[in-house]
């Protein structure tokens, strides 16, 4: 996939090089012929280990469980890989759903996902566009800063009456604060390029598992809390869909874009910086 745009009324020219069949990880940006870094890049220095090595230690001992009794070593090497395995399914899934949504924004008929976690999320996105009335304005478009030095594709720019907004999907357990930190990085791109202003920013939430999916997966946590003489935690009940506005206050902008040019520089001192990474190159 490959996208041309000119911005800034002409003056500069971005091309984006999305994923292909035979490169599935692509995701390039370059202006007038120079690469740059991508929001998301940017943000990647944050550290969310935490609840990765949680879920990847969870998910091996779910592993371990079904296979009692014919435990060996194939079985023990096995487990190591389910992360990585796990994570590119779970990917996979969420693009399924931000492609059906972006196809049908663009005023196409797509036939409906066949996965069933992809299906919950398409179905949940159409009730609450069409229950808020939403005017979309555009769809998985690019913005630039000339200011700061960095590029994004965002998801959907909509309208309700003369208020505008930027909509970001996501396919996930949770509503992670990063995500502020990125939406604030594109509502300041496009302010800057187009002179709009907008009113606020939506995360939307899609859920990637079933109500039954989610009670398994939350009886097991709270197993795990009682094997650790912890009491139960009420995780709330099963929500296959989570619209959170994140600006109430209309300070939080400008705090979150703050935070991401923090992040910005720290992903830039450590590139500099790191030994590893400079012996690579």
């Amino acid at each position: 996939m490959e996208i041309k745009t000119k911005l800034y009324k002409g003056e500069h020219e971005v091309k984006f090089l999305g994923p292909t069949e035979d490169k599935p990880n692509r995701h390039m940006y370059y202006v007038d012929g120079k690469r740059k870094t991508g929001v998301t890049t940017y943000i990647g220095i944050v550290d969310k280990s935490r609840p990765l090595i949680f879920w990847a230690t969870e998910l091996y001992r779910d592993f371990l469980l079904e296979n009692l009794g014919t435990i060996d070593e194939e079985i023990i090497y096995r487990g190591c890989y389910l992360h990585s395995e796990k994570k590119e399914d779970a990917a996979a899934i969420g693009d399924e759903a931000h492609r059906w949504i972006e196809k049908y924004l663009k005023g196409d008929s797509p036939d409906m996902p066949e996965r069933k976690e992809a299906q919950v999320a398409v179905n949940s996105f159409l009730e609450w566009s069409e229950k808020e009335r939403l005017e979309f304005v555009s769809v998985e478009r690019v913005v630039y800063s000339k200011k700061h030095d960095y590029i994004g594709t965002f998801d959907i720019e909509a309208k309700k009456g003369n208020k505008r907004y930027l909509i970001d999907i996501k396919t996930s357990n949770g509503i992670y604060n990063t995500y502020y930190m990125q939406t604030a990085a594109y509502v300041k791109a496009d302010e800057e390029e187009s002179g709009k202003k907008y009113d606020g920013r939506y995360i939307v939430r899609l859920a990637k598992e079933t109500e039954k999916e989610y009670n398994e997966r939350i009886e097991k946590k709270n197993k795990s809390r009682q094997m650790k003489g912890k009491d139960k935690w009420d995780y709330g009940p099963y929500q296959p869909f989570e619209a959170m506005f994140l600006d109430e206050d209309k300070k939080n902008i400008d705090r979150d874009f703050k935070g991401f040019l923090h992040a910005k520089a720290l992903h830039e001192w450590n590139k500099e910086t790191d030994l590893f990474f400079n012996k690579k190159k």
